[in-house]
């Protein structure tokens, strides 16, 4: 009988067209991933591929299997997340992600309150500016600034909007002035998000529809990043301003009823089941300010 990862070589194969080119994907020597596929073509009494100079191709037999080892493939996957969750759940474990500034201003001070009332829950918090998967069970309960989130996979509860601002050092303001509307930006240097961010966010579209891309003075990867670089650089951005008011050498120039962006807590279905997830996270929504400001202890 053939194990999971002899399903994982052979869709790996099948994608990359080669051996070597899989056991790079797959961080396994070349050696070992040819003899698995010859030992499961064997086993199966099948030739799962044509071999040449090129490489490997699919026979039709292998082809006639690729959407099977896919499913079993998720299949393998979901009972791992799901044993993960269950391990967590029966040790009194969530995992909590967040960007570094939304775990600051909010994640850290309530999951400090909501320990007071549920002392056996442990908290492991992941401050990130990247992607994690909730899917995969690389954490039980995400926060998510987007103007929506997409998955059908996942539990979404919708939290009080965000407020943005312009900002600029004091610095910057006495020697440059500053921008007071949309319309004034393009006479500024600015700091900018990537194009990722700037595509997931709609008011950052906005702002950038309104800047000079030729006085664009540095891309920063985070809101974090952002609030330290206008400190130093002769530049205006933008900042949530749960971030930018609390830092007294900044100034917000302006803001309008357009820089807003949304805000989420989302967790997967397999870690919604879980009793102590369902609490936190309804607790998390009814103590979350209700003006998007920083969580008053």
């Amino acid at each position: 009988m053939f194990d999971r990862n002899d399903i994982r070589i052979f869709l790996a194969v099948a994608s990359e067209g080669s051996t070597l080119a899989a056991s790079k994907k797959l961080n396994i020597n070349q050696t070992t991933v040819g003899r698995r596929i010859q030992a499961l073509e064997t086993m199966l009494g099948l030739t799962l591929f044509e071999r040449d100079t090129r490489g490997y191709s699919l026979t039709f037999q292998g082809s006639a299997l690729i959407d099977v080892a896919k499913k079993m493939e998720a299949a393998a996957e979901n009972v791992l997340a799901r044993a993960i969750h269950l391990g967590r759940a029966a040790d009194g474990r969530i995992r909590v992600t967040a960007a570094h500034s939304s775990m600051a201003h909010w994640v850290l001070p309530l999951v400090s309150e909501f320990r007071k009332q549920s002392p056996n829950i442990h908290f492991e918090t992941n401050a990130s500016e990247q992607y994690v998967s909730l899917e995969n069970g690389e954490a039980d309960v995400a926060i998510r600034a987007a103007d929506k989130i997409t998955g059908d996979t996942l539990i979404v509860k919708k939290l009080p909007s965000v407020r943005w601002g312009v900002y600029c050092s004091k610095i910057y303001l006495a020697a440059n002035g500053m921008p007071r509307s949309l319309d004034e930006l393009i006479k500024h240097p600015v700091l900018s998000y990537p194009d990722a961010m700037i595509e997931g966010v709609k008011l950052l579209k906005l702002l950038d529809q309104h800047v000079d891309k030729t006085k664009i003075v540095s891309t920063v990867d985070s809101v974090v990043t952002m609030a330290a670089s206008l400190l130093s650089e002769k530049a205006v951005g933008v900042l949530p301003c749960v971030e930018g008011d609390q830092l007294p050498d900044l100034v917000m120039c302006f803001t309008t009823e357009d820089l807003t962006s949304g805000l989420w807590l989302v967790a997967s279905r397999e870690a919604y089941q879980e009793p102590p997830v369902r609490k936190f996270m309804k607790f998390f929504g009814a103590n979350f300010p209700s003006d998007g400001r920083k969580v008053r202890i």
